[in-house]
């Protein structure tokens, strides 16, 4: 349980930034890594009958998985040059 909820929500935070960047690509594929992630945790939780035994494993991995989901997602941006404000024209 832990570990796909510190991948949903890795996908959640990388789909999260990747909405608010200039780099459609990036969005596309964040956005199938996270519904997929998404379908899948939900299937699981469904499957475990959702009890609360599942709460703290899946608390501590979503917790997790967005600190670094966060800072995958800084990486990737850097790595695409891909920036939130390319739309505003610097000030001459």
């Amino acid at each position: 349980m832990m570990l796909i909820a510190f991948l949903q929500n890795v996908s959640f935070s990388m789909v999260s930034r990747a909405r608010n960047r200039d780099s459609v690509p990036y969005h596309m594929i964040a956005a199938w890594f996270s519904n997929g992630v998404w379908f899948a945790t939900f299937a699981y939780l469904v499957h475990f009958k959702l009890t609360w035994m599942l709460f703290i494993p899946y608390t501590c991995g979503t917790v997790a998985g967005s600190l670094t989901g966060t800072q995958i997602s800084m990486f990737i941006e850097r790595m695409l040059g891909a920036t939130s404000d390319s739309h505003v024209k610097p000030v001459a």
